[in-house]
């Protein structure tokens, strides 16, 4: 769902942007839950050819930037690619709101569509957030 809700809000940004997400604990290639892609059909996004992936160090080192979800993840990345640290941020760390900068983003599997609705709310108020930090805290890739 961020990643669908991400490109949606830099559609209109200049920029070599890239958005993959990646699962600690995924098997790789689900495909997204019908909740998620009902939920992102109301914003007019087709995820439905997206499927899960796994972090991999390649990965990690070809991101300019990692947003975790949580912080149980946020710390097992880091734990798991210490390389990957200063580029690894939570999801809602810069975000506006202060009831939920810095908490995390809770995983709606097994929820109702209420659930994912609550995810989408707080994926809306934290993602202009990364997308104004990204813009002013280019990395070592983006100016390469």
């Amino acid at each position: 769902m961020a990643e669908g809700l991400f490109g949606m809000m830099i559609a209109d940004e200049d920029g070599p942007w890239q958005i993959q997400s990646a699962g600690i604990a995924t098997g790789g290639g689900q495909p997204p839950s019908e909740h998620t892609l009902s939920i992102l059909n109301a914003e007019n996004i087709d995820l439905s050819g997206n499927r899960s992936q796994a972090i991999t160090a390649d990965l990690l080192n070809r991101a300019s930037h990692i947003f975790a979800m949580s912080a149980s993840h946020l710390y097992t990345l880091e734990a798991l690619f210490p390389q990957a640290a200063e580029k690894s941020f939570l999801v809602t760390e810069f975000c506006a709101d202060n009831s939920i900068r810095g908490h995390d983003i809770p995983d709606p599997i097994g929820g109702g569509m209420s659930a994912y609705a609550e995810v989408r709310e707080m994926l809306l108020e934290s993602l202009p957030s990364i997308i104004k930090f990204i813009l002013n805290n280019p990395s070592e890739k983006d100016r390469d």
